[in-house]
């Protein structure tokens, strides 16, 4: 009997560590031997070093810690989710979502796969090829001299697992035919870590907003006429206001992103818009008889290859667009369809107050 007990107890402590393990499994890399750790590295953006990180390698693959290349690349807005282990991140016009441990992440609306990303003594570290995917870069180390270098926006990409021509297409907005055409490729055959060139110019062009129509929250009930006055009356307080990627509500109004901005007067007009640029295209009718008011939506080539919604302004009428961007902060743009760069990266409007 006593044995009897010794042995069910052992089974049991046994069991419960082999439990414990598992858990701990989906979250960490599982041993203080499993990663490497690999001297500081310098990391530069379109070969200019911008930055140094402290990347880690896992099974051959080099990992960086997640909120700190987030950062480096402008999605300054971060927040933690500490019960899922999941990161919600954006630059104001896209927001990228992930999970430790998971296969599949969330750019936008849309899903992407991912090598995992791994938690490890309370940090978060994403590998190249991920952290390329999540946020429409190439990344890569370079062996010369030890860098992390990152191409952005993104013209290749790195194949992860799980990936299709399809999948790659659907999600950088471009056909399986050009993709295969950029690519010289004969049959719809990939593997994971194959580098592909993505298409430029403009086959990449994000147009499904226009169909959408989600519905937005109104607590004004003045007219719709004297709430766009309202709105822009105060837009035009803030002229001379900072630009930051990922601004937070926190930092207005000495600081803003596009969408904050956006946000920010909407919302003290009793307007509610979400967070992003790409999220706010989906709300609202689409209009191409512009009146003042109207949200006027963008892409932006210099950040991103995949023609995503990228920026956003607010119509003033007369050809004029109020907006807060990276190179002026909070100005009014005259005639903004006369100037070439926006005219060249305009997507569509959007009538918000109706």
């Amino acid at each position: 009997m006593k044995n009897q007990r010794f042995t069910q107890n052992r089974f049991l402590i046994i069991s419960f560590i082999a439990f414990t393990v598992l858990v701990s499994s989906m979250f960490n890399v599982g041993t203080t031997h499993a990663f490497e750790r690999i001297p500081t590295a310098g990391i530069a953006i379109n070969g200019k070093m911008v930055n140094g990180i402290d990347p880690i390698k896992i099974g051959g693959y080099y990992y960086l810690p997640l909120t700190e290349l987030a950062k480096i690349l402008s999605y300054n807005d971060i927040r933690f989710e500490s019960n899922t282990k999941t990161y919600e991140m954006t630059d104001g016009s896209t927001t990228v979502r992930t999970t430790m441990g998971g296969t599949q992440a969330r750019r936008g609306d849309e899903y992407i796969n991912i090598h995992p990303p791994r938690w490890i003594n309370d940090t978060a570290y994403i590998s190249l090829g991920a952290g390329g995917a999540l946020f429409n870069a190439f990344i890569y180390f370079k062996p010369e001299n030890g860098s992390i270098q990152v191409e952005k926006p993104a013209h290749r990409y790195r194949v992860q697992a799980g990936d299709s021509l399809w999948k790659i297409a659907e999600s950088h907005h471009i056909s399986v035919q050009a993709l295969k055409n950029a690519n010289n490729l004969t049959s719809n055959l990939i593997y994971s870590g194959q580098i592909l060139k993505l298409p430029s110019g403009e086959e990449g062009k994000e147009m499904e907003p226009i169909k959408e129509k989600k519905p937005v929250k109104n607590n004004n009930p003045a007219p719709s006429q004297t709430i766009a006055t309202n709105i822009l009356n105060e837009a035009q307080q803030y002229i001379g206001a900072g630009y930051k990627f990922g601004a937070t509500l926190n930092e207005a109004p000495t600081l803003f992103d596009c969408s904050s901005f956006t946000q920010f007067v909407f919302g003290n007009n009793g307007i509610e818009l979400p967070r992003n640029s790409r999220q706010q295209s989906a709300v609202g009718t689409s209009v191409t008889n512009l009146k003042a008011g109207d949200l006027i939506f963008f892409t932006n080539r210099d950040l991103y290859s995949d023609g995503r919604v990228g920026h956003v302004g607010i119509y003033m009428g007369n050809g004029d667009m109020i907006h807060a961007s990276s190179s002026r902060g909070v100005h009014i743009a005259t005639n903004f369809l006369n100037i070439g760069y926006w005219k060249d990266n305009y997507l569509f409007a959007k009538r918000i107050i109706e």
